[in-house]
């Protein structure tokens, strides 16, 4: 297969992409085309992932050698040389000359013939270009650009974490291993690690019993034990979270923003089929994916319900413990989801504000006794702590209960616990577990 068509495809997507297209949803129509071997496919992703990943960078350096901004030029002009360049700096097996050739041959792919002196001079000296010598108008700028994220995020992320922020900049470019949670309902997790033993898949234990990381990559239905309900794929924060919880068999549970289902699934291992779990979400093609993955897991306690986690419902009272995952930025995913590296963040204080709502909403149906779990996947104070501490003002007969994390690296703020990518190797992650004492 020849690289040029691999290529093509990648601008085709970054095209995509720009017209408010999300990556996760693009990059399998590329793969969609019969013509592609698997390894065209892992190029063709690396490359278009990893454009989209490095665009503050990759855009930085283009434009020291344009004379115009470049949203002025032609967009495929812009894609070309962006997906180009990444191949220049990033991709050791990719030779700069066959980068710069190739970019200069899409340009007649997409209409472009008059832009092939263009992309062919910006990307020579382009790839000579050393960060290390520009000069940038502040701190702020300096990060945005060398770790890819946007000036708002980078301001959130200096602001909360003054003295660590470029180490949690730089972790956000490394993405956390697969990590699969062993169903234990079905298969012990030391049978099941033999199962693993006798495919020859290589896994890594946790500091969690139930989950495994995966480090060998490729498709995880074809990992053994997948039609069989024996795992699902949830990340160590996650299933952390929920280990905090305290469930006991028995327990009726609500899950009020639960899709695609990872918080919910832990919790019904915990039960072992016992008690019941009621699964919140608005969407109902949502609550589809819990409804699939709970037949799969063979779990016959679960319960889905479209509803928004904030607006009050009687039938709903009374539960033992409650899950409150709530919508947030998202900071703490980047190195999964590249989109949101660039993400607007003007929303932030309706976003705290439901965040919130949500909470206090779940205050009103748990027991005396009771836990509620909150948690997020960022690492925004705002969003986290500074919720907490809210809710606590306002709550009287709530109390934070101890945690005792045993994954390496978390921070313990008074048992608020935060994942930072830089120092646990995975997600960035917040949780805290609120019990009512009266």
């Amino acid at each position: 297969m020849a690289q040029d068509l691999n290529r093509k495809l990648v601008v085709e997507g970054l095209l995509k992409v720009e017209k408010s297209g999300f990556s996760n949803l693009v990059l399998p129509s590329l793969l969609s085309d019969t013509r592609l071997s698997n390894q065209d496919k892992a190029f063709i992703s690396n490359l278009f992932y990893g454009t989209i990943e490095r665009k503050i960078t990759l855009n930085y350096i283009l434009s020291r050698f344009i004379s115009k901004p470049l949203k002025k030029l032609d967009k495929e002009v812009v894609a070309i040389m962006q997906s180009g360049l990444y191949q220049i700096l990033y991709m050791n097996s990719v030779p700069s000359f066959a980068a710069i050739n190739q970019a200069v041959g899409l340009c007649s792919s997409f209409k472009k013939t008059s832009a092939k002196g263009l992309v062919n001079a910006v990307l020579r000296k382009a790839a000579d270009f050393d960060l290390n010598t520009a000069k940038f108008t502040s701190e702020t700028e300096k990060m945005s650009v060398l770790y890819s994220i946007s000036e708002e995020i980078v301001g959130i992320v200096m602001g909360d974490y003054p003295n660590t922020y470029e180490d949690i900049l730089k972790g956000m470019l490394i993405n956390p291993p697969l990590t699969i949670n062993i169903n234990t309902t079905k298969i012990s997790v030391g049978d099941y690690m033999s199962a693993l033993d006798n495919a020859g898949v290589k896994y890594i234990t946790t500091a969690l019993p139930n989950c495994l990381e995966i480090p060998s990559g490729g498709a995880v239905t074809d990992l053994p034990g997948f039609a069989e309900g024996h795992f699902f794929v949830q990340g160590i924060t996650s299933r952390y979270a929920i280990d905090a919880l305290g469930v006991k068999t028995g327990y009726n549970i609500l899950d009020l923003c639960a899709a695609p289902g990872g918080k919910t699934f832990a919790t019904a291992i915990y039960l072992n089929n016992t008690g019941s779990i009621v699964s919140c979400d608005p969407n109902p093609s949502r609550l589809v994916l819990i409804e699939n993955g709970a037949k799969r897991l063979g779990f016959d306690n679960i319960t889905t319900l479209e509803n928004l986690g904030q607006n009050y419902r009687e039938d709903l009272m009374g539960k033992d413990a409650i899950i409150c995952d709530v919508p947030c930025s998202g900071i703490g995913i980047i190195p999964k989801k590249p989109d949101l590296r660039y993400k607007k963040l003007d929303d932030i204080k309706q976003l705290c504000q439901l965040q919130q709502e949500i909470l206090c909403t779940a205050a009103r149906y748990i027991k005396t006794g009771g836990r509620i779990v909150y948690s997020t996947c960022t690492i925004n104070k705002a969003e986290n702590q500074y919720q907490i501490t809210q809710f606590l003002e306002n709550h009287n007969d709530f109390r934070l209960a101890e945690l005792n994390c045993p994954v390496k690296g978390v921070e313990n703020d008074n048992n608020m616990v935060t994942f930072l990518p830089h120092t646990t190797g995975c997600d960035g992650f917040f949780v805290a577990v609120l019990e009512k004492i009266c």
